[in-house]
C-alpha cells in the first residue's frame, strides 16, 4: 500500500507540474507601432475684439501679427498696431458718408481705401491715417467698384461693375498713386445682369507676377475672368457656382500659387444653403470643378489662403470653415457671422470683420499628427 500510495502521489505531482507548464505560455512580443505618414491638425479659437464702432466692416488687410487695417460703412477706417488690443478709427475729412468696402495695407503707415459707387474714390495715406490724399475719382453714374488687389508694393488692379456692357478695369504701377483704364475691347462683354460683389474686395485676386482673376454673378451663369498679362487681356470661364438671381454668384477668390485656387459664393439671400457654393481649379482658372461633398456650410462671402500654415479658410453669414486639401473638402469651425477675412502672408496672422463693428482675431493651434499603421 505504501508503494502504491507513493506511486499515486508521484503521478499526481508529475501531472500537476505538466499541466502547470502547459498553462503558462510565453507572451507574444508586442509589434512596434509604425508611423507611415503625418497629417496636419488645426484648432481655432476666436478672440473677440472691441472695435468701438457700430459700422458694418467689410475691408480688412493684415500686415503682420501687430498691424492690421479695416474699413467699412459711414466712411470709417480702423488700424491696430498692437495685435488688435486697441484700435484707432477715423474718417476721411469731407467724405464721411462713403462706404469703404476694400482696403489694402502696405505697412503700419501706408494704406489705400476704396469707395464703391459714384462718385467713387481711392484715397491713400502714408502717415498711419493722419491724412489721406485722393488718388483716383470716377463720376460715371454706372461705376460700382467691387475690389482691388496688389501683386507687390507697386503693381495693382481694381475693377468695377460693367460700364457700357463691359467690366471697367484700372491698374496702377506706382503703388496706387495713379491709375490707368484698361481698354474695354480687351475685356469680354458682360452678360445681362452680370456684375461683381463688393465682398471685402476679394472677388478679385492676383498671384505670381501678372496673373489676375475676377469673379462675377447676378446673371444666368457665374463666371470667372482670367488674365495672364497683368490685366491687359481677359478670358471668361464658366464657374459651377450658384447663379440665376441678382443675389447669387462668385463672391470671393483666392489662389495659393499660379495654378491652385478656390472660389466661393452662393446666394446671400439663402445663406444657410450649401448647394453650389464652392469651386476649385488646378490649372490657373482655365477650368473649374464643383465641390459637392463636404462643401462649406452655407453661403460664403470670403475665402483666403494662409501661406504659413497651408490651409484655406472661408467665412460668411452662417459661419466659417477650413480646408487642408486645396478646397476639395471643408471642415466647419464656427457658426458666427463675419463678412471678411484678412491674413498676413508674412506670419499667418488672421483677423475677421463683420457687421456692427465685429472684429475677431483667430488663434490657431497647428500641429502634425502621426498616422499609425494598423
Amino acid at each position: 500500500m505504501r508503494l502504491l500510495s507513493a506511486i499515486i502521489v508521484s503521478s499526481l505531482i508529475f501531472f500537476s507540474c505538466t499541466a502547470r507548464k502547459e498553462s503558462i505560455k510565453p507572451k507574444e512580443a508586442e509589434k512596434p507601432l509604425i508611423v507611415i505618414d503625418k497629417k496636419p491638425s488645426l484648432s481655432f479659437s476666436y478672440e473677440i475684439l472691441n472695435s468701438k464702432t457700430a459700422s458694418s466692416l467689410r475691408g480688412i488687410s493684415v500686415v503682420d501679427s501687430l498691424t492690421a487695417w479695416a474699413s467699412g460703412s459711414n466712411g470709417i477706417y480702423m488700424r491696430t498696431t498692437d495685435g488688435g488690443i486697441t484700435w484707432t478709427d477715423g474718417k476721411v475729412k469731407g467724405f464721411e458718408a462713403l462706404d469703404f468696402r476694400d482696403i489694402h495695407a502696405f505697412d503700419k503707415n501706408t494704406a489705400i481705401i476704396m469707395s464703391i459707387d459714384a462718385p467713387a474714390f481711392f484715397f491713400k495715406t502714408t502717415d498711419g491715417g493722419k491724412s489721406w490724399k485722393r488718388k483716383y475719382m470716377n463720376r460715371n453714374p454706372k461705376v460700382f467698384f467691387d475690389g482691388m488687389a496688389f501683386w507687390n508694393e507697386k503693381n495693382g488692379i481694381a475693377f468695377s461693375d460693367p460700364i457700357d456692357d463691359r467690366f471697367f478695369i484700372i491698374t496702377t504701377k506706382d503703388g496706387g498713386d495713379t491709375w490707368s483704364e484698361i481698354q474695354s475691347k480687351y475685356v469680354p462683354s458682360a452678360l445681362k445682369g452680370e456684375g461683381g460683389f463688393a465682398a471685402r474686395g476679394s472677388s478679385i485676386a492676383v498671384a505670381g507676377k501678372d496673373l489676375a482673376w475676377i469673379g462675377t454673378g447676378g446673371a444666368e451663369k457665374s463666371r470667372i475672368f482670367v488674365s495672364q498679362d497683368g490685366g491687359e487681356n481677359w478670358r471668361a470661364m464658366d464657374a459651377p457656382i450658384r447663379s440665376g438671381s441678382p443675389s447669387s454668384g462668385v463672391f470671393s477668390i483666392s489662389f495659393k500659387d499660379d495654378l491652385y485656387g478656390v472660389a466661393v459664393g452662393g446666394d446671400y439671400k439663402n445663406y444657410t444653403e450649401n448647394i453650389s457654393n464652392c469651386t476649385v481649379t488646378d490649372d490657373g482658372g482655365l477650368t473649374w470643378q464643383k465641390v459637392d461633398i463636404n462643401q462649406p456650410g452655407g453661403f460664403r462671402s470670403c475665402v483666403a489662403w494662409n501661406e504659413k500654415y497651408k490651409f484655406y479658410i472661408t467665412t460668411g453669414t452662417s459661419g466659417s470653415d477650413y480646408s487642408l486639401d486645396d478646397g476639395r473638402t471643408w471642415i466647419p469651425i464656427d457658426k458666427r457671422s463675419f463678412n471678411s477675412i484678412g491674413i498676413s502672408q508674412k506670419d499667418g496672422s488672421c483677423f475677421m470683420v463683420g457687421d456692427n463693428g465685429a472684429i475677431a482675431k483667430i488663434r490657431l493651434e497647428y500641429k502634425m499628427i502621426d498616422i499609425i499603421q494598423k
